[in-house]
């Protein structure tokens, strides 16, 4: 019953409009009703604010996109002691099939505790399953803070071994982010690092995209992705 009645607000809640666009942005997910983050994450905390236990331990499959996006959220902002959130983290990340699940939840955590949260987050840097590889990317740049931070965070990304098209989007976005607050480390690294070349060339075609990026790092940034030859593509991965 408490699965049905937050399905039935999500019906409520629906854009037709956000709907179509929301589809164009993630290519293959179906189970969209367009239904926008601000109310996503109200119903959320809604559910946070009740027997959130209950909802989330309902046998019901998630019959929408939003759903998961919401499971994903009570998942990281609900009240519980950090072992049941790894727990339950853990039996959510499978759950995953689209970017924007990943990187909405992602950025859904309390990441006080960062040491934890890297030792939580290494299998996933080393998982040869897509999805997997993208929640352990983006959650390294979630941790990212500053310079104490940066070659750990360079090193694990650029060692992630998934090929699978989300997760080297998400390796290249997360190394874009290293380098527009720390160019310089970031486009030394880059240079010796061994990162296969779409890789490197999606993170610097994305710290070209940021206007935080400036002055001579933005020339030196073009001239390193002009040098770049190959225009290989990894395959997109379905299922």
């Amino acid at each position: 019953m408490i699965r049905q009645v937050s399905a039935e607000r999500l019906q409520q809640a629906q854009d037709t409009g956000y709907q179509a666009f929301q589809k164009r942005l993630i290519p293959g997910k179906e189970n969209i009703l367009g239904v926008r983050m601000p109310v996503l994450r109200k119903l959320a905390q809604e559910i946070v604010c009740g027997d959130w236990r209950a909802w989330l331990d309902d046998p019901a499959p998630d019959a929408w996109y939003e759903e998961t996006m919401i499971r994903g959220i009570v998942i990281a902002t609900a009240p519980m002691e950090q072992c049941e959130r790894f727990a339950r983290t853990a039996d959510f990340v499978p759950r995953i099939d689209n970017w924007a699940v990943c990187d909405g939840v992602c950025a859904s955590f309390d990441l006080t505790d960062r040491a934890a949260w890297w030792d939580f987050i290494q299998p996933y840097l080393h998982s040869m399953e897509e999805f997997h590889a993208r929640f352990g990317a983006v959650m390294a740049l979630e941790l990212f803070e500053g310079q104490d931070d940066l070659q750990r965070t360079l090193e694990a990304l650029a060692g992630v071994p998934a090929q699978g098209y989300n997760a080297r989007m998400g390796v290249a976005w997360a190394l874009s982010m290293c380098g527009v607050r720390f160019p310089k480390q970031t486009l030394d690294f880059l240079e010796q690092s061994g990162l296969d070349t779409w890789t490197h060339r999606k993170t610097l075609q994305k710290m070209l995209e940021s206007r935080r990026l400036t002055g001579d790092f933005r020339v030196i940034t073009q001239q390193s992705r002009n040098k770049l030859k190959s225009t290989e593509k990894p395959k997109r991965q379905t299922g």
